[in-house]
């Protein structure tokens, strides 16, 4: 009886993979021995073209934990018919380079923003710019103390240019008796040259709360901010939690739990407009595997059931492009070891329609 039933419920799990449109999958990053990618970051840099990055380096385990040197930034460039050969753009000897985020500015110039230093509780903050897409980048630059741009997910870019950025801090070893966490939004009026932070917002009940928040619009204009809940790692459930912003990011709620679970791993949100939001994530209280979506009709307030976008996949970073489909990059195992490589997919937004 339990092997049918453990068949009818595959079965359902196809159908459910089924529902969304897969119009491609790809592996970005090449397949090395002894290498690991992790977190990516995508972007339209004009219309039909891409660039991803992503971080990456040698050795044995995984760049975010075991991987102490030589993690730098990988880059690919999309110009409409094919990738380019990944390209490292950052380069860390001694260090390790942590959660790059791309944006485009209204100035046309594409922002990556980075962090390099030991572990992520020890980092300094920079960004670089690029005027062809991606090409080519210039020279970094130190963000000032104190800020660190976006986290993991990007930034809001305002229609009068404004860059409202997701951040978090961690301080602590998870194995210290003293460790907090907690988010905030970095703003600039000015393309980086002045910058305000505001928050910070914590969990109310617990200092080693919740970081690497994402941003979006709901059906309102307000701000929601969605976060990464690290209980797990302290053997208790997590959930991701929510705050909200009526002023544009200047003052937030205080966070309340969603009804999503959170195995302490990053996810993302994507805006398709008219008060429609996905959300990519691990729909699990354990595990970073497998990557579901759920999708929202009215901007953040109720949530379809969760599909399966991938058996495994953990740290996404999702976007719309200016033909409706929706690009997702991810760490996915290689297929001959437990190391990581970045794969892309895309699925068509307008197919996702509500029940």
């Amino acid at each position: 009886m339990k092997l049918i039933y453990a068949c009818i419920f595959s079965c359902l799990l196809t159908l459910a993979q089924a529902a969304i449109p897969l119009v491609k999958e790809e592996l970005l990053s090449p397949e090395r021995e002894h290498f690991d990618c992790h977190s990516s970051s995508i972007v339209e840099s004009s219309e039909g073209k891409l660039c991803a990055v992503w971080k990456g380096g040698p050795g044995e385990g995984k760049s975010n934990i075991d991987i102490k040197e030589n993690v730098g930034i990988w880059a690919s460039v999309f110009d409409g018919h094919a990738w380019s050969e990944p390209m490292e753009i950052v380069s860390t000897a001694d260090s390790v380079c942590w959660n790059p985020v791309l944006c485009n500015s209204l100035s046309s110039e594409l922002l990556l923003f980075y962090r390099i230093g030991p572990d992520p509780r020890r980092t300094v903050s920079f960004i670089k710019k690029s005027v062809d897409g991606g090409l080519t980048w210039s020279a970094e630059e130190m963000l000032p103390a104190g800020i660190t741009g976006p986290s993991k997910n990007k930034p809001i870019v305002t229609s009068d240019g404004v860059l409202i950025c997701p951040s978090s801090v961690a301080v602590g070893e998870q194995s210290d008796a003293w460790k907090a966490t907690s988010c905030w939004v970095d703003i600039t009026e000015d393309g980086g040259l002045h910058w305000k932070k505001i928050g910070p917002l914590e969990l109310p009940h617990r200092k080693f709360g919740v970081i690497e928040p994402a941003l979006f619009y709901d059906k309102e204009r307000n701000l929601r901010m969605f976060c990464r809940d690290r209980a797990h790692r302290i053997g208790e459930q997590g959930y991701i939690w929510e705050a909200i912003s009526t002023d544009g990011g200047l003052h937030w709620s205080e966070l309340k739990q969603t009804q999503f679970p959170n195995p302490d791993s990053a996810f993302d949100c994507v805006d398709l407009g008219e008060g429609k939001i996905i959300l990519i994530y691990n729909h699990s209280h354990t595990d970073r595997f497998p990557l579901h979506i759920s999708v929202s009709f009215d901007g953040g307030d109720h949530w379809s059931k969760s599909l399966e976008l991938d058996s495994v996949g953990e740290f996404p970073a999702a976007i719309k492009t200016a033909d409706g489909m929706v690009h997702v990059t991810y760490a996915t195992p290689s297929s001959n070891s437990t190391q990581r490589r970045i794969k892309h997919v895309i699925f068509d937004s307008s197919q996702l329609n509500q029940d």
